[in-house]
């Protein structure tokens, strides 16, 4: 009988790229003040925050907000507009909002989910919100959807959910982005807790919550705890400790490794955000994977090669153990990779530079995949596995971030082949049971294809208003109970 050979601790860490190591000499965990231990926020008032960043430029009239070429006026000439065919639109019965279908050809492109697939399941949660972004650049314009162009004192979103619901929890903020939406915000004065915990690798990031499992060392438990305490005395007589001994840096980090360590180990964050298949390792190593993994694979069917599932994976997990409250994921500029095959587009929605229309759909289908696993996760578990804090979908919100929208021309006569740059006139998308559903708050002009804003307090549409990050900061912020001086009141968009 074949057998499955037993890893090594050298295979091991070959395999992980010396995290296992690194793990055992320190925690990488968020920086608390000395003298800051905020007190355990009431679990069931705590509010659940997933910012997705659609990195690239994700076009809202190329998902949810399309126009087509009959319902361009008079005035204007479809073959010069990104406008679509009829056949080309469509919206699900029940559902207010309508969407492009899958391309048929979309080249050397594939995706294997779609933009309707998921309005057909999720209509009902899906509120669009048009509105116009004030940059460009791909950095500037990510990092201005997540602070509402520093609306709350350049504090980010997530920032400001984690120090409003993330006190006594031991990564409040947890942030697996890339670009803009991985900077912290401009808020010096922010509470420590709120600040991110910065996760390069979502597949082995269980390995960073403890400091001695994963490691074959033979030492007791026991004989770890001396070792610490020894490690304690030396650092504070060492000469480095006598010098540095009141800086904050060195302060932020000594209270991360005797306070928020010792939560991660004993809530046995190695085993809950475990996504590695552990059944080859060696029993030494003292590792399991997760408990929901089978879960996660059902919903994230790429799970061990995708990395971008990975991070929706662990995202659910943080969330549902209690360990964090707001968690940013986003897609990369650079390509992934199934094999040979890239997975999606090679600059995710900057390919949209090369080949819009394509690149558009195949991407959306892409974002949407990890969004739909969260919303199902959501609505099937209830928070933090008990049954009388209710389901945790009715306490969370998803807003799909992007930097900016795509050019609204196409050249004469190019049908779906052609091209676009980045255009500050777009829309987002958000999903949660705290807000409206199933409608669109604002609209396009079908003569230039340019969204136009609606009144915050009542939903209306109005041609007259331009809705900015600002606006959507608030709305996400309002929804989840988290106020600050200069909110927008966008009390028409709530439940």
């Amino acid at each position: 009988m074949h057998r499955s050979p037993r890893l090594s601790r050298r295979h091991l860490l070959a395999g992980l790229g010396g995290l296992l190591g690194a793990a055992a000499t320190a925690t990488r965990l968020p920086a608390r003040a000395a003298g800051d231990t905020p007190p355990p926020h009431d679990p069931a008032a705590r509010k659940l925050l997933f910012v997705i960043g659609a990195t690239g430029g994700a076009s809202i009239i190329d998902s949810f907000l399309p126009v087509t070429s009959d319902e361009v006026p008079a005035s204007a000439d479809p073959e010069q507009l990104n406008v679509y065919d009829p056949s080309m639109v469509v919206r699900p019965a029940g559902s207010e909002i309508r969407c492009v279908r899958p391309m048929a050809e979309t080249d050397f492109l594939t995706a294997d989910y779609s933009i309707l697939a998921f309005l057909e399941a999720h209509y009902a949660d899906l509120t669009v919100v048009t509105h116009e972004v004030t940059s460009v650049n791909h950095a500037v314009a990510q990092k201005r959807a997540v602070t509402g162009a520093g609306i709350n004192r350049g504090q980010t979103i997530a920032e400001a959910v984690a120090a409003h619901h993330g006190a006594g929890l031991p990564l409040a903020n947890c942030n697996m982005a890339t670009g803009g939406y991985v900077e912290p915000g401009d808020d010096r004065s922010l509470v420590a807790h709120a600040r991110a915990e910065i996760i390069a690798d979502p597949r082995t990031y269980a390995m960073a919550t403890h400091g001695s499992r994963g490691i074959a060392s033979g030492l007791t438990s026991e004989q770890i705890e001396q070792a610490r305490s020894v490690r304690e005395r030396l650092d504070a007589r060492s000469p480095f400790g006598h010098t540095y001994g009141e800086a904050p840096l060195r302060q932020q980090y000594l209270r991360s490794r005797s306070e928020v360590a010792p939560q991660l180990e004993q809530a046995d964050a190695i085993t809950k955000l475990m996504l590695l298949d552990t059944a080859g390792l060696d029993p030494s190593f003292e590792l399991e994977h997760s408990p929901l993994r089978e879960d996660l694979s059902a919903v994230f069917p790429s799970l061990t090669i995708d990395r971008w599932q990975q991070q929706g994976a662990l995202a659910f997990l943080l969330a549902f153990y209690g360990l964090s409250c707001a968690n940013t994921v986003s897609l990369a500029l650079n390509p992934a990779f199934d094999g040979d095959d890239i997975i999606g587009a090679p600059l995710a929605f900057d390919f949209s530079h090369t080949l819009h229309r394509a690149a558009q759909n195949v991407m959306w289908g892409r974002v949407l995949r990890v969004v739909d696993g969260l919303v199902r996760l959501l609505k099937r578990f209830d928070y933090l596995g008990d049954p009388a804090l209710g389901k945790m979908w009715d306490r969370s919100l998803i807003y799909v971030a992007t930097d900016f929208g795509r050019d609204k021309l196409r050249p004469p006569g190019s049908g779906d082949y052609f091209g676009t740059g980045h255009h500050l006139n777009n829309g987002s998308i958000l999903l949660s049971p705290l807000l409206r559903g199933n409608r669109v708050f604002g609209g396009v002009d079908p003569a230039t294809l340019l969204t136009h804003g609606f009144d915050p307090r009542t939903g209306e549409p109005r041609l007259d208003s331009t809705i900015r990050e600002g606006e959507i900061y608030s709305l996400v912020a309002q929804a989840l109970g988290v106020d600050f001086p200069g909110r927008r009141d966008m009390s028409g968009l709530l439940t």
